[in-house]
């Protein structure tokens, strides 16, 4: 088994790929994958004050937290964490019960099967460097003067 990793600390997100995944459904590789079951993810504002930028800063100084900007450009605040109810041979522990978005998940939207970000910012220097980036690109060139 393959794995492709985002990594940050000693617990990197894993998405695994199989052998055989030619010859699997979208849905049999659901149920063997895991991986969304392995993170937990917010939707953040784009940080345009110099509070919102210390307080994302903040959040990159902690193990096993990254900031991403998804496919639409909209901001999100990753945290690598197993939920507590995912067993370990890698079935749902509360699965007849399990939260809507659970049971709401589609394939089609998981992370391991195409890149669902544009910008991965796993430390702060990063995020600060990209921040930058877009500021030269919006500044308006000066014009010369005769």
């Amino acid at each position: 088994m393959n794995t492709n990793l985002y990594e940050k600390g000693d617990s990197p997100l894993i998405f695994p790929q199989f052998e055989n995944e030619a010859s699997m459904t979208e849905s049999e590789i659901c149920v063997k994958c895991t991986g969304c079951c392995r993170y937990v993810t917010v939707d953040l504002v784009k940080p345009r004050t110099k509070e919102k930028i210390q307080l994302y800063t903040w959040y990159l100084l902690h193990k096993n937290v990254q900031i991403y900007i998804d496919n639409e450009g909209d901001w999100n605040l990753l945290f690598i964490t197993p939920c507590t109810e995912l067993q370990s041979n890698g079935m749902c522990g509360i699965y007849e019960t399990r939260p809507k978005i659970c049971k709401e998940y589609s394939p089609k939207s998981c992370s391991r099967t195409g890149k669902d970000h544009t910008h991965l910012f796993m430390t702060p220097t990063a995020m600060l460097e990209y921040l930058e980036e877009e500021k030269k690109k919006k500044k308006p060139a000066k014009k010369k003067s005769k």
